[in-house]
């Protein structure tokens, strides 16, 4: 069965092209959606070097596969609406029945093992079930030393998916769940595993994201945002069983600390245990 990606160019546009890198190959058209007025969903500015950015998709885009639509993406003052709109109306110009939904922060770890082994298993299912992918989480990056969310044994902690594949038919009713996944049923977990780079940015950078999730007031009140922006190289070991409810319901086991180069290796070598 053919694949559209489908991708949003916002504040993290500077991971979109490593990230496309990652799954070019496997798909059959990749269509990137960048709101008109450089408005993000929750209804601010956002900017990123846009020729820097082209010339990269350019070089990398041999085979024509990418396309960018632009639009007005931040019509509701709601910014989960928004990116709800934004990836159904990105799907409904996608001109194949498969939609992978891949974020720009988002780098695949083993799309090759995911598109040619286990996609054809699960066919049958397009209609009926959306896939899983499970997110590898680097939480903060301090010169070239890496902390990235550990189990207490220091081997990488994947506690957290997303829905990562769903049918053309199917409607997104929450960021990349749809109408037929949203309330927790019909779910197929999968190998595929990617590295979720959302919390490695500056300061400015992670305060648009944890916006744009969908609570407007979460930097000011939530936990999170203050322990991200207090954790050094000395006190990051104090961490233990922690996060906030504003992100999700998993709790964190601990930090660890692994060279910026050495993180590829950090997670492929214990893949298997995201899907075990």
């Amino acid at each position: 069965m053919k694949k559209t990606a489908v991708s949003l160019i916002s504040y993290d546009a500077s991971y979109l092209a490593k990230s496309i890198k990652t799954y070019y190959k496997y798909v059959d058209e990749i269509i990137l959606g960048l709101d008109k007025d450089r408005i993000t969903w929750s209804n601010n500015s956002f900017s990123f070097d846009e020729k820097a950015l082209w010339a990269e998709l350019q070089e990398l885009d041999a085979d024509n596969k990418i396309s960018i639509i632009e639009e007005n993406f931040h019509k509701s003052a709601i910014a989960i609406e928004n990116d709800n709109y934004e990836r159904n109306f990105l799907k409904k110009h996608a001109t194949n029945d498969w939609i992978i939904s891949i974020d720009a922060d988002e780098q695949l770890l083993n799309a090759k093992e995911f598109f040619y082994d286990y996609c054809p298993l699960v066919e049958k299912y397009a209609k009926r079930a959306d896939v899983l992918m499970t997110w590898a989480t680097p939480y903060k990056l301090i010169d070239e030393t890496l902390l990235v969310i550990a189990n207490t044994d220091n081997t990488p902690f994947f506690g957290e998916n997303q829905g990562v594949l769903t049918h053309k038919n199917n409607t997104y009713t929450y960021a990349r769940w749809t109408d037929i996944s949203a309330g927790g049923s019909n779910r197929l977990a999968s190998p595929l595993v990617a590295v979720h780079w959302s919390l490695c940015r500056d300061k400015a950078d992670l305060h648009t994201k944890i916006h744009n999730i969908g609570h407007s007031d979460i930097v000011e009140k939530d936990p999170f945002y203050k322990i991200w922006d207090q954790v050094t190289l000395d006190n990051y070991s104090n961490l233990h069983n922690f996060k906030s409810s504003g992100l999700g319901s998993a709790q964190w086991p601990k930090l660890h600390a692994i060279p910026l180069s050495a993180v590829e290796q950090y997670y492929t070598q214990n893949i298997g245990a995201a899907y075990e």
